[in-house]
């Protein structure tokens, strides 16, 4: 088993990545930390808890972490996930709290009190890993790898022209993390995009007699009206399944670096991709395996079944 944790801040796609990791018996989930990024701390609390609980996963604890980015504005994404992150304002919540411990502090006990190196799968804004990094720098080297789901290196942006919502939200944090020598691989919207379930599997998926069969429907089919697509994307649940299907994910080793200050371009993952054997001075020592590829459809079914 793959123990790992998880940072997110649960809307739809980030519920459909907890449903995957909870149900898959080849990840041992340590814990999951939650922060403001998608909605507001609390609704990401109360959305994380229904999700686990619809998963028959009560025994995985749950940490509430940052409210806000550390220097800029709290911006949700409620225009996407609606305005209580699940697009489902009706959907009965969970009425368990979590945690008493800050998630950073949840978080270095984890890694403390892991028998192996941890694997940190973060869904959301970078706010809280850059609290570990700065706060626990020793225990860094308790951790496998960071799979940050943030960022681009060919697409541009969907927060703004240049901006990946996740790295957006706090570029503060997400220029701590990348600079923390800590093995990352950037899951970002070069592959996010290409994970998507066909629309007969989400109607089995819709029609299954799991516990978590409803709330799973609803999701999907949330995104199908949201999207107007017949075949929704997993989104943030695509980086889930690249940690239980590694051989799915195509990655480059790059320099990744966060545009702090730029007008247009903050938030940016600036990714160099100048070859280095060619001129040494061209590009700076790659600090992030980046994907550049992903197999969809294996994703997708790795999903499915997992799920139905």
């Amino acid at each position: 088993m793959i123990p790992v944790l998880l940072d997110v801040d649960t809307g739809v796609d980030d519920a459909l990545a907890l449903l995957l990791a909870a149900r898959s018996p080849q990840l041992k989930v340590l814990g999951v930390t939650c922060v403001a990024g998608n909605v507001p701390l609390p609704q990401v609390v109360r959305n994380t808890l229904t999700v686990l609980d619809a998963a028959e996963r009560a025994d995985i604890p749950v940490a509430a972490g940052f409210g806000a980015p550390l220097v800029e504005p709290f911006r949700p994404a409620t225009h996407v996930h609606g305005e209580d992150g699940l697009g489902l304002p009706d959907w009965p919540r969970s009425t368990r709290q979590p945690v008493t411990e800050h998630a950073v502090d949840f978080m270095a006990q984890i890694l403390r009190e892991a028998e192996a190196p941890v694997t940190l799968i973060a869904l959301a804004p970078l706010t809280n890993v850059a609290g570990l990094v700065r706060r626990h720098p020793e225990l860094l080297a308790r951790i496998e790898r960071i799979v940050s789901m943030g960022g681009s290196a060919f697409t541009g942006g969907n927060m703004t022209a240049a901006a990946e919502f996740n790295i957006g939200c706090d570029p503060e944090a997400a220029a701590i993390v990348y600079g923390s020598r800590t093995p990352i691989t950037m899951y970002g919207l070069d592959v996010f995009r290409q994970v998507a379930v066909p629309a007969g599997d989400v109607e089995r998926l819709a029609n299954g007699n799991r516990s978590w069969s409803p709330l799973l429907g609803a999701l999907l089919h949330y995104l199908q009206r949201r999207f107007e697509l017949a075949d929704p994307g997993l989104g943030d649940a695509g980086a889930v399944a690249a940690v239980l299907l590694p051989e799915a994910l195509t990655t480059r080793p790059y320099r990744v670096d966060i545009e702090l200050t730029g007008t247009h371009t903050r938030g940016m993952t600036v990714v160099d991709r100048r070859v280095r054997s060619q001129d040494a001075r061209a590009a700076a020592p790659p600090n992030a395996d980046v994907a550049v590829a992903i197999d969809g459809a294996a994703c997708a079914r790795l999903f499915v079944n997992a799920l139905g």
